[in-house]
């Protein structure tokens, strides 16, 4: 008996194992593949990139041997029988695999992982070029009535259960997207643009207030639309809750006022500034204020774009009313496809320190300043394995700057990424008698009641209440938290996880000065997470602008039928005060705004304004 059970195991674990092996036949590590001259472009992440390799095999490798193989059905081998093309090369793939992919003209490597799930992605996407009487490297535009109706039901039940943000908030997205199927039913005849479709979903999810999703048409070719790239012929930006009118002047990377005497604008082709920003860009509807205007005045700024996403025509020249608060004056101008927005100098430092990080130059991160004020640029929350020893060279830094009377970590342009960098800087930051501090907690939407750590959470570092990463004392402080921290808004919490918490704690060396957190509106995600973190220590203050609070474990689904993104939340993430991040972000105790000198120089005033504060307290 005992000898037939162990024979029964071995079948039943080959059994696992084959399943296995022909699960892996059938997988791809991309969920799209489209092509352009016979060059292949995957889709990854939900990003579109140039496939350049494969483990040891590089693209002329393996598309010559699909040629060759498979004749006239090389590409579609290539997109849909990645794993038996390899093994057919006498090579098996891991379900990890080593990709390097390109973007404009930068190679990046990556980790891919072969599943079922993307090669049927692949497949689907194939079926829907041919359904629209195309080949595969051209997208479909339009799908049936049918088909659209059947991907709004699908939207439906995305936002019904997977969707955080959707069980919180009191929009009615039910009878917005029958509202939508309605209006398709009613339609005549003819097929439903995808566009059109993503613009109707675009301002129903833009309603529910979760900062982190987005409806995308990853197939859309910006290029073939006439008036898509077409743009404002000057920059705006926001002064003091103002609209403003810049230009760049023509000898160095200052800007001025587009005219003197009329510095505001009032009305575009007699859309007041204050329809675009809250009816055209409701991307942003449910923003933080800053984050909703400067944001906006961007969207304007690409006023072509701005018009597509909305479903509305572009015309090639536009009435522009300007004002300076008294008179007003009326000037009709030419769009362009040059780029004449306005970019701070905030942005483009930003963009440079990452560059340089990412090549392993950290010594831009660090400086001193007014010869005693320790200053950390954060311009992205890094992830560690792409930057090796930057967790080495923060660590450092904070030691060297022990001896300075102030520290300032500026997250100013932060788009966010990763918490590492927080659970880092946190042993420095909260003092022993703090510490255990809880710094966040979240609730992950789902129907199944969840008593373990998983690992989209802990990802996060956030852990159940009888996780093995508490202690005891841990426990104690949540419980006194508990006592006194209350959501501001009720939900169902039969639809919800029980609550996940980041704890911080003290290290055995404490950073025993005054610390300043340095944010504005384009701090966010993992950024304003981290701003969050530490608001309310007596030892920390938040400086500049209200963050662009945004938190919430987000999922990327593919509608069937029209291959549309939908992104959402899964997670419901509160700050200390009970408030969502999503919405409120994290408003500063000391407030330091942008002013003129700033944007028309680019001398960070901001900055200058906060170590003159911290000069001044004794």
């Amino acid at each position: 008996m005992k000898n037939l059970i162990i024979v029964f195991m071995i079948v039943l674990s080959s059994f696992s194992i084959l399943g296995q092996e022909l699960q892996l036949k059938k997988a791809s590590p991309f969920t799209a593949v489209k092509w352009e001259n016979d060059e292949p472009i995957v889709k990854f992440k939900g990003e579109w990139y140039f496939f350049e390799k494969l483990d040891i095999f590089n693209k002329a490798q393996l598309l010559d041997f699909c040629k060759k193989e498979f004749g006239s059905k090389w590409k579609k081998r290539f997109s849909e029988d990645l794993v038996e093309v390899l093994r057919n090369m006498n090579y098996s793939p891991n379900k990890e695999v080593d990709l390097e992919l390109s973007k404009d003209g930068v190679t990046h490597k990556y980790i891919g992982i072969f599943t079922l799930e993307n090669r049927q992605r692949c497949v689907l996407y194939n079926n829907n070029s041919s359904k629209s009487g195309t080949s595969t490297n051209i997208d479909r535009k339009y799908i049936s009535r049918n088909e659209a109706i059947h991907d709004l039901k699908q939207f439906k039940e995305i936002l019904d259960t997977k969707s955080s943000y959707a069980q919180l908030s009191p929009f009615d997205y039910e009878s917005a997207i029958n509202k939508v199927v309605t209006s398709i039913l009613q339609k005549d005849k003819g097929d439903i643009s995808i566009d059109k479709l993503v613009y109707e979903m675009s301002t129903i999810i833009a309603e529910i207030g979760d900062r982190h999703s987005s409806i995308k048409n990853e197939a859309l070719d910006k290029n073939s639309y006439k008036t898509y790239n077409l743009r404002l012929p000057f920059g705006i930006t926001i002064l003091d809750k103002e609209f403003i009118a810049v230009k760049q002047k023509s000898d160095n990377n200052c800007y001025i006022y587009y005219d003197d005497e009329f510095p505001y604008i009032k009305s575009i082709n007699g859309i007041t500034i204050k329809t675009l920003i809250d009816t055209y860009n409701f991307r942003d509807k449910k923003a933080p204020k800053q984050a909703k205007l400067s944001r906006g005045a961007n969207a304007i700024q690409k006023y072509g774009a701005l018009l597509f996403h909305t479903d509305k025509e572009c015309p090639e020249r536009v009435e522009v009313v300007f004002s300076n608060g008294r008179l007003e004056k009326k000037e009709i101008l030419e769009l362009t496809m040059a780029r004449k927005g306005y970019i701070s100098s905030l942005s483009i430092a930003n963009y440079n320190t990452i560059k340089r990080v990412t090549k392993g130059e950290f010594n831009g991160l660090k400086k001193i300043l007014n010869k005693n004020i320790g200053y950390i640029k954060l311009p992205m929350m890094f992830h560690y394995k792409n930057n090796n020893d930057l967790e080495q060279f923060i660590e450092k830094t904070i030691q060297e700057f022990s001896n300075t009377k102030a520290l300032i970590l500026d997250l100013r342009n932060n788009p966010g990424g990763s918490r590492e960098l927080l659970q880092t800087l946190a042993p420095y930051m909260i003092l022993p008698n703090q510490s255990p501090w809880i710094a966040n907690v979240g609730y992950l939407r789902t129907n199944n009641p969840i008593d373990t750590d998983i690992r989209s959470m802990s990802n996060r570092y956030l852990y159940i209440y009888n996780s093995q990463n508490f202690s005891d004392n841990d426990r104690k402080a949540i419980d006194i938290f508990n006592k006194t921290c209350k959501t501001e808004k009720n939900f169902d919490h039969s639809k919800f996880s029980s609550p996940f918490y980041m704890v911080l704690r003290a290290g055995k060396i404490s950073y025993n000065q005054p610390i300043y957190i340095l944010v504005n509106e384009y701090s966010f995600s993992a950024a304003s997470v981290f701003t969050a973190a530490f608001k309310g220590l007596p030892n920390i203050k938040i400086v500049g602008e209200t963050t662009d609070g945004s938190s919430g474990n987000s999922k990327k689904i593919y509608l069937n039928n029209s291959n549309i993104r939908v992104k959402i939340s899964t997670m419901l993430s509160f700050q200390r005060n009970g408030k969502t991040l999503d919405g409120h972000g994290t408003v500063p105790g000391i407030y330091i705004s942008v002013d003129k000198e700033q944007i028309f120089t680019g001398k960070d005033t901001q900055l200058e304004k906060l170590v003159a504060i911290i000069n001044d307290r004794k």
